[in-house]
C-alpha cells in the first residue's frame, strides 16, 4: 500500500524528504532497524523508504522550491500564497496525510513573539482550512517549542482549530538531540487522525519513541575538505560576516558537540566552523563561519544535495529554505510513526486517495 501525502508549507522539501524520498544520514543517528543494509557506504547510510508518494507541495519562496527541483523532490510543487489558493477554491489532491511545517516565526523564543495576533502566525488556520477540505485520513504540523510558552496559550486554540473539523488531536515536544540528529532543535510535533479512525488506537497513539540516541556534529563533519580544497560547491560558500562581541552566530560548533539550532533569519550570522585559536582549531586554519553544506548536514538533509545552481556561481541562498526546514531525519521519524498507524497496526484503514 502507498499512501498520498499533501504538503503545505514545504521550503525546501525537509519534512517531505522524511516521508517519500532516499534518506541518508550518518549511521551513528539511526537504529540498525531502519538502515537499508544493501545499499550503504562506511560512514553515511540509506534509510529503507516509506510508502509515501508526495502529491503536493507548496510554499512561497522561490530558493526553497529551486532545491527541491535540484534533487528531484518536487512533486507538483505550486509557489505562491496558500491564502490565495484557497480563495481561489484550488483543487487540491485527494491525499491521506496532509503534513507542514506553518510559519514559526512569530511564535519563536528568538522572535517577537507576537504569535495568533499576526497574519504569518495564523497561516495555521489555512491548513486546517486545506485539512477541512480534502479531509485526510491523518495530518502532521510541525512548529517551534515556543507554540507551548506563549502567553495565551496559542496550542490550545490550534488544537481546538482542528479538532471543530473532525480530528482527534495531540502533540509531542520532540528534542533533536535525543532521536539522532545532531542540533539541538527542539520542535513540536502535533498529529491528528479522523475521529471514526481512532477508535482501536491507545491513548498516546501519536508518540514517537523509537530511535533514542545521540549523534554529535563531528561525525557529519569528518569527511568534509576545506572550501579551498573542494570541488562541492555547497563546501565553498559561507558567510564572511564579521565576528560580533555578542548575540546569536558568535560561537564555534563544536565536533563532540550537538550544534545549535540552525536558523533562517540570522542575516550572515551563521555559527563558526572555525575560530582563530579556537577550540577547534589546533591547525591554525582560517577562521570562517559554517558552509552552506555543513548547514545542510546538521540539518541531516543528504550529504550530495545540490545546494547551490551548478550552471553559476555558487551562493549562500540555500541558508534560509535550509534553516527553515524540518530536519530529514525528524521526518522520518514522523513518517514512520504515520504508517505503524495508516498500515495497520493499530487497525487504521487507508483513505480512499489510495483506492
Amino acid at each position: 500500500m502507498n499512501y498520498k501525502v499533501l504538503s503545505l508549507f514545504s521550503g525546501a522539501a525537509g519534512l517531505d524528504v522524511g516521508f517519500s524520498e532516499q534518506l541518508v544520514v550518518h549511521k551513528k543517528s539511526v537504529d540498525d532497524e531502519f538502515i537499508d543494509c544493501e545499499s550503504s557506504t562506511e560512514d553515511f547510510v540509506n534509510l529503507k523508504r516509506l510508502p509515501f508518494t508526495t502529491v503536493f507541495q507548496n510554499d512561497i519562496l522561490p530558493s526553497a522550491k529551486e532545491i527541491a527541483e535540484w534533487n528531484g523532490w518536487a512533486h507538483n510543487y505550486v509557489l505562491g500564497d496558500i491564502h490565495t489558493l484557497l480563495e481561489d477554491n484550488y483543487d487540491f489532491p485527494k491525499a491521506d496525510v496532509v503534513t507542514g511545517g506553518f510559519p514559526c516565526q512569530d511564535f519563536s523564543h528568538s522572535g517577537k513573539r507576537k504569535g495568533l495576533q499576526t497574519t504569518r502566525g495564523t497561516l495555521y488556520q489555512s491548513f486546517v482550512e486545506v485539512v477541512k477540505r480534502v479531509k485526510p485520513t491523518m495530518f502532521v504540523a510541525e512548529n517551534v517549542n515556543g507554540l507551548l510558552t506563549m502567553p495565551g496559550e496559542p496550542i490550545k486554540q490550534i488544537i481546538s482549530d482542528f479538532s471543530d473539523v473532525g480530528y482527534d488531536v495531540k502533540y509531542q515536544l520532540i528534542k533533536s538531540e535525543t532521536i539522532g540528529i545532531p542540533q539541538t532543535r527542539w520542535r513540536v510535533i502535533i498529529m491528528g487522525i479522523q475521529n471514526e479512525k481512532n477508535k482501536n488506537l491507545p491513548e498516546n497513539w501519536n508518540r514517537i519513541t523509537k530511535n533514542q540516541r545521540e549523534c554529535r556534529i563531528g561525525s557529519y563533519f569528518k569527511h568534509l575538505k576545506e572550501p579551498t580544497e573542494t570541488e562541492d560547491p555547497a563546501q565553498t560558500v559561507y558567510s564572511k560576516a564579521a565576528r560580533l562581541e555578542k548575540g546569536q552566530g558568535q560561537k564555534e560548533v563544536g565536533m563532540d558537540e550537538f550544534a545549535p539550532t540552525m536558523r533562517a533569519e540570522h542575516h550572515g550570522n551563521i555559527e563558526f566552523r572555525r575560530i582563530h585559536g579556537g577550540k577547534n582549531n589546533e591547525d591554525h586554519l582560517p577562521q570562517r563561519r559554517l558552509s552552506v553544506r555543513e548547514a545542510a548536514l546538521i540539518q541531516t538533509f543528504p550529504p550530495d544535495s545540490i545546494l547551490t545552481n551548478l550552471t553559476k556561481k555558487p551562493t549562500m541562498k540555500a541558508y534560509k529554505p535550509i534553516g527553515n526546514a524540518v530536519p530529514p531525519l525528524l521526518g522520518y521519524l514522523v513518517a514512520d510513526k504515520v504508517y505503524d498507524i495508516l498500515s495497520g497496526t493499530f487497525i487504521c484503514p487507508p483513505n480512499e486517495a489510495t483506492q
